[in-house]
């Protein structure tokens, strides 16, 4: 049977912590979440006096029906499968604009983060993003850095006991540990609708400012290992750190 993905990129996505598929959804999915997205909004793309521009996350929206869920698609499922062989299940995502602001300034973040750790100690194994319009340089583009995960495994395989978020705690932290090149690393996402970026879970990475026209609309999820609530398995941070997945 045919796997979503191919050897080359397992590979690729292993080495450099992510992997951009293009043209991965097509009109009438982004169709979909568009309608829901705008009316959710009570707004249209064509209205730009009515963008609620103070909303960015979307935190109480829900895909209606449930079925049309953007983590929920059959090729990402399919994608999950193969990453995980059968191990991950769906986990959390929503959806998250950034407005256009006045501000003609722009530039690469000069840091990033790790998800997760923000509030509550929400383990993953990867995430997946794609955007509802086409994003061009400097449009709010999802910013990741390449290879990051690698640092990151090794801060962890260091400091197991911090894998909970107690880091944060930790006098002059800084979420460079995590990232060997914090100021110069950082690539923008600049794709079309529908393109997809599957990133690893310690991948560092951040959001950007949007100074162009077009509101930047982004899905994403976060996929979890099924031993998600087991302290044994969520402390274990093994040499191998593709020992729990199936690539």
């Amino acid at each position: 049977m045919a796997t979503p993905l191919s050897g080359e990129q397992v590979r690729q996505f292993k080495t450099q912590g992510y992997l951009v598929l293009k043209r991965m959804f097509d009109g009438t999915d982004l169709q979909v979440w568009r309608e829901q997205i705008w009316q959710f909004l009570n707004s249209s793309y064509e209205t730009p006096g009515s963008w609620p521009t103070d909303i960015s996350g979307l935190d109480d929206f829900k895909y209606n029906p449930p079925t049309s869920t953007f983590a929920r698609h059959p090729r990402l499922l399919a994608i999950m499968d193969q990453l995980g062989g059968g191990d991950f299940i769906e986990g959390d995502g929503i959806p998250i604009i950034r407005w256009p602001t006045p501000d003609p300034h722009w530039e690469i973040p000069k840091t990033g983060h790790i998800d997760a750790y923000g509030g509550r100690w929400l383990p993953f194994m990867f995430g997946a993003t794609t955007y509802l319009y086409d994003v061009a340089p400097h449009g709010g583009s999802f910013v990741y850095w390449p290879e990051s995960h690698l640092a990151a495994h090794r801060y962890f395989r260091a400091h197991p006991e911090e894998v909970d978020g107690s880091f944060l705690q930790k006098k002059d932290f800084s979420w460079d540990v995590f990232c060997d090149n914090p100021a110069t690393g950082g690539r923008e996402f600049t794709a079309q609708a529908g393109d997809v970026v599957l990133w690893h879970s310690y991948l560092t990475h951040n959001g950007s400012t949007n100074i162009n026209d077009s509101p930047r609309m982004a899905l994403f999820a976060r996929y979890d290992h099924r031993k998600r609530q087991e302290d044994d398995f969520r402390y274990d941070i093994p040499q191998d750190m593709w020992e729990h997945w199936a690539i």
